[in-house]
């Protein structure tokens, strides 16, 4: 009893702690994300304003705006792939620790189904008991003593004889 008591206190902690660091995790990723807006927010900006000098600028041909423009976005691109890859990075890590936890959940789920199996397939059954029962007192045997060889309780075994009209 108290060996189920220590594991579900050691499972509860280790929960416990699971939790903890699933919350740190996502409020990390949470300030990660928020600076990611910040970033492109600010970018969307500086692109508005560098598309509005150069509206203004009447000197720059039509292929001079395509070229900037792409060249642009392949800076944006870039600034946002520098910032959000090591967010993906971590996000999978998380993943990857919660995924572990969840088997070793299940494997010890899976052990203390097998150890109660085992158990139940150790304790008798009433049948048998009482056969068994009947079968001593029909060697001659006193209900103290079956109960006794038995370990059980001596009304278990009057009940038993009883129940079979072997007693009065």
């Amino acid at each position: 009893m108290s060996n189920d008591v220590f594991f579900l206190i050691v499972v509860v902690v280790v929960l416990a702690i699971m939790l903890v660091f699933i919350y740190v995790k996502d409020k990390e990723s949470m300030r990660r994300i928020e600076q990611l807006e910040k970033i492109v927010e600010d970018l969307s900006k500086q692109e508005h304003f560098l598309r509005k000098e150069l509206e203004g600028k009447s000197g720059l041909q039509d292929y001079d705006i395509v070229l900037l423009k792409e060249e642009l976005k392949i800076m944006l691109e870039k600034e946002i792939n520098a910032k959000i890859a090591p967010v993906l990075s971590s996000l999978k890590n998380v993943e990857y620790i919660i995924e572990e936890f969840q088997n070793e959940q299940q494997n010890r789920i899976l052990n203390l189904e097998q150890k109660t199996q085992n158990i139940s397939k150790l304790s008798p059954s009433y049948e048998n008991e009482e056969q068994k029962i009947i079968e001593l007192f029909k060697e001659g045997k006193s209900v103290e003593q079956i109960a006794k060889d038995l370990r059980i309780g001596i009304g278990s075994v009057e009940l038993a004889l009883k129940f079979k009209q072997l007693l009065n």
